[in-house]
């Protein structure tokens, strides 16, 4: 069960999930609005994900960035850390724990938190 490289798994679905959002882009306006921006007028933390994603699947980053720029963060990394658990995974190596700092906590949610207030000041 450790050998199994999960993050490379990951990374292959994450990468076929943005080509299908490519793929049915056209149909992307008949998925349901946001329940919480049509009820408060803001924003929510994942306002601009669908965009996000339909944008990494025509490889145009920058739009990417624009739609929401954690998930396209995050997105970037993605091949370095598939790389990582391949080599990982092929040495038999544990995967290592997690820190549990309150500090990276914080600053994790500081980030969405961030991403939030940008997202709802443009009015995405």
């Amino acid at each position: 069960m450790r050998w199994i490289p999960w993050f490379a798994l990951a990374a292959l679905g994450a990468g076929f999930a943005a080509w299908l959002a490519a793929i049915l882009e056209p149909v992307a306006g008949l998925l349901p609005q946001c329940a919480f921006k049509h009820l408060t007028g803001l924003a929510c933390p994942t306002c601009g994900m669908t965009r996000c994603l339909e944008a990494l699947g025509r490889w145009d980053w920058p739009a990417a960035f624009h739609w929401h720029p954690a998930v396209a963060a995050c997105a970037a990394l993605v091949p370095a850390l598939a790389l990582w658990d391949l080599r990982r995974a092929w040495r038999g190596d544990r995967y290592p724990r997690l820190p549990d700092a309150p500090a990276a906590r914080v600053v994790l949610w500081l980030i969405l938190l961030g991403v939030w207030v940008l997202q709802a000041a443009r009015g995405i």
